[in-house]
């Protein structure tokens, strides 16, 4: 496959140069989320009422510090709670302490706000984005695999492989994805003999064994897509000149699999895999939307977005958290797609320009 040509289309689409930088950005994040974030500063606040030093508002439900600075007669200026020694209301912040300067530190102290137990947004976000690269790349890997040896058998072989594995192919799609996804989690996240067998590997947390069931399940029902893909493209390989050349010098079935007809198929993998990891960040927000799968403990974008979707009727409505979390994921998931398709443009000969 000829990788410099293929670097050389990339770089001439500025678009794609955006978006992987922001990949880049996103994947550097994660890589080092724990360094900027520590557990400590994931624990929700002791006190429902305690106040912000250094701004004097109730931190469990401070609004972005930029956005008061805009708005110096909000809501969020005046009651805060109650004082949770005199369980009496706490006087509105004085208008004279509302005048906050655009460099004022208060101004960023919390550039993202803090959700309704007082956790900045920002660190929940930062935290988050290294499960959601763990959930994205896990389940794909292991759907690709699956994918790959299944394509690349039913479509070189043929016959009754071609017939068994058509058939497992069709079973798994007549059934609507989402039941069998959640089908597939509510069978094994409580079996004990599942739970025995991660305790032999010494993982005991309940919240650490759902969220690898997750991913696991996650990668074992989303392969059926890209296997066809790949079963067509072996099938319009395997008769070429090129293969038959091969197996004309001697070589073995699996020779004439992976190196000749796989790396003409990988194309297909490649692009399929940064769709499918745009999917699997998907799927978590959606599991964790209906209360199935990822452990409410886990700081995930899903847990973040559900947790925030009812403060909104809140009075004044605390919308920062599901905005900045469905922000995350929309700038995450388009920057995927969109390489994704330019990746596509660039590996395919017939597309390039």
């Amino acid at each position: 496959m000829p990788w410099k040509d293929v670097l050389r289309q990339l770089l001439k689409r500025r678009l794609a140069v955006a978006c992987f930088i922001v990949m880049a950005l996103f994947t550097f994040v994660a890589a080092t989320a724990t360094l900027w974030v520590s557990d400590s500063d994931l624990a929700a606040r002791t006190s429902e009422n305690a106040l912000d030093e250094k701004t004097g508002l109730e931190r469990s439900y401070h609004p972005p510090g930029w956005y008061l600075w805009l708005q110096p007669d909000h809501d969020h200026f005046r009651k805060t709670g109650q004082d949770p020694a005199t369980k009496l209301d706490n006087p509105p912040l004085p208008q004279e302490k509302r005048a906050w300067g655009f460099f004022d530190a208060r101004t960023w102290h919390l550039p993202l706000g803090c959700n309704i137990h007082g956790v900045s947004v920002l660190a929940k976000l930062v935290r988050g984005t290294q499960l959601a690269f763990l959930i994205g790349i896990v389940p794909t890997v292991i759907s690709s695999i699956i994918a790959v040896i299944m394509g690349l058998c039913a479509g070189y072989f043929g016959k009754w492989i071609d017939d068994g594995i058509g058939y497992l192919i069709n079973t798994l799609a007549s059934i609507p994805f989402v039941l069998l996804l959640i089908a597939f989690i509510q069978a094994v996240r409580d079996s004990e003999g599942i739970a025995r067998w991660f305790e032999k590997f010494g993982i005991e947390a309940k919240d650490s064994r759902n969220l690898i069931l997750v991913l696991v399940v996650i990668g074992l029902t989303t392969w059926i897509g890209l296997s066809r893909l790949v079963r067509a493209e072996v099938i319009k390989h395997k008769n070429r000149e090129y293969v038959q050349a091969a197996r004309a010098l001697g070589a073995s079935h699996l020779r004439v699999i992976f190196k000749h007809i796989l790396p003409n198929v990988m194309h297909l993998v490649i692009i399929t895999f940064t769709l499918g990891f745009v999917g699997s960040v998907g799927l978590e927000v959606f599991l964790s939307f209906v209360g199935i799968g990822i452990d409410s403990t886990l700081h995930t974008w899903g847990q973040l977005i559900v947790g925030g979707r009812n403060e909104l009727q809140r009075e004044p409505s605390v919308w920062w958290p599901l905005t900045f979390a469905t922000g995350a994921l929309f700038t995450l998931s388009l920057a995927f797609s969109l390489f994704g398709d330019a990746l596509r443009d660039a590996l395919d000969p017939k597309l390039r320009t």
